[in-house]
């Protein structure tokens, strides 16, 4: 989990298997601005246009540490933080 969470720090790309949902995280620095996204893969959520993702937030890049600690902190998994849902997740390839 430790490997899991530092990666989210670079936008390192993570799949994650919950309840027999697929999620898929990645980050990336563009304009000197961190972001990092949350998306539902499989199965796919009904289709929403514009494109919406479950969860993103975007800071300088100097406060990425605010956006890894929100996700962290964010009732996404049921109503559960990650760390409270951690247990009752499957680290996958995608």
């Amino acid at each position: 989990m430790n490997e899991f969470v530092d990666g989210l720090y670079y936008g390192d790309e993570r799949w994650v298997l919950y309840k027999g949902v697929k999620f898929f995280i990645q980050g990336w620095v563009k304009n000197d601005n961190f972001t990092l996204v949350m998306d539902q893969m499989e199965p796919e959520p009904p289709n929403s246009t514009p494109y919406v993702p479950l969860w993103t937030m975007t800071k300088p890049y100097d406060k990425r540490d605010e956006v890894v600690e929100a996700f962290l902190a964010a009732p996404l998994w049921e109503g559960k933080t990650f760390m409270q849902a951690e247990k009752e997740m499957e680290w996958v390839d995608c």
